[in-house]
């Protein structure tokens, strides 16, 4: 779950992207899936009982583990707490699922008001000593730190478990085949993304399950089957981890959007593709 008072906005977007560019990397080699809740998309309207109660109800109790971030606003209090943040904190503690927390260090005078800083000041300390907070200064900066951090905690709270301990030889491994090489058929598809003026990546999908590929608005793969597909996030995923592409962007779906990088070309013209 994603929470924040009110004065957060970018931030949310920008954790949601975190879940989805996580699921992209990790989900098929860990068997896990993230998805993002917010309030404003996963509630619906309800009546009888005061909102956060109803968010509760609706979407604390269905998260596993809540990112929650503070600007200059502590946010509105509820009939038990200082502020609906505070009380989502306070219930995912009670529930013994883990909570990261966030606090915006930089502040826009238009944001201030007094009397919210002073009751998110007074927070902060008291949270401090119960939880290690992160402080980030700039949205690039909440981008990064966000990005290691949700990792860290999801390896440890939810993945350690399903480890599989590889039981080959170090020396084995290491003189095998690279997990990022190159098929001919990568370098190829590379090689054909390169050479288009503007080489934008793009997925069209379609009722039934079928979808497009487009490396480039004149290279188009239609993807048949999920074994198609598989085989084709595992050619992203090596372009990634290679560095020679890089996600600009995730479109309304929460798909990603890929780019080449400089080093892509680079890569085609030292292997003579």
């Amino acid at each position: 779950m994603i929470g924040a008072p009110s004065d957060i906005q970018e931030e949310i977007n920008i954790a949601i992207n975190a879940i989805y560019h996580w699921n992209h990397i990790h989900a098929e080699k860990q068997k896990t899936m993230l998805l993002p809740l917010h309030w404003s998309i996963s509630a619906y309207p309800a009546i009888g009982q005061h909102p956060q109660k109803v968010i509760n109800q609706q979407v604390v109790n269905k998260s596993d583990l809540l990112i929650c971030i503070f600007g200059a606003k502590l946010g509105t209090p509820t009939n038990d707490y200082v502020s609906g943040s505070v009380e989502e904190i306070e219930e995912h503690i009670k529930a013994g699922k883990p909570v990261m927390i966030f606090f915006r260090n930089i502040l826009s005078l238009n944001d201030i008001d007094i009397e919210q800083v002073s009751r998110l000041r007074e927070f902060k300390n008291t949270i401090g000593e119960k939880a290690l907070y992160a402080d980030y200064n700039s949205i690039d900066d909440f981008e990064r730190i966000l990005s290691d951090k949700l990792s860290l905690c999801v390896n440890d709270n939810f993945i350690k478990d399903k480890i599989v301990v590889n039981e080959l030889k170090w020396t084995e491994v290491e003189n095998g085949p690279s997990h990022e090489e190159l098929s001919d058929y990568d370098k190829e598809r590379l090689k054909s993304w390169t050479s288009v003026d503007n080489p934008e990546f793009f997925q069209a999908h379609f009722v039934g399950g079928g979808c497009v590929y487009g490396l480039g608005a004149s290279n188009q793969y239609e993807i048949k089957n999920g074994r198609e597909k598989i085989e084709w996030n595992s050619f992203f995923e090596k372009l990634l981890k290679l560095g020679l592409i890089e996600i600009k962007r995730y479109d309304k779906h929460g798909y990603p959007v890929y780019q080449l990088k400089e080093s892509a070309y680079k890569y085609v013209k030292s292997h003579n593709l």
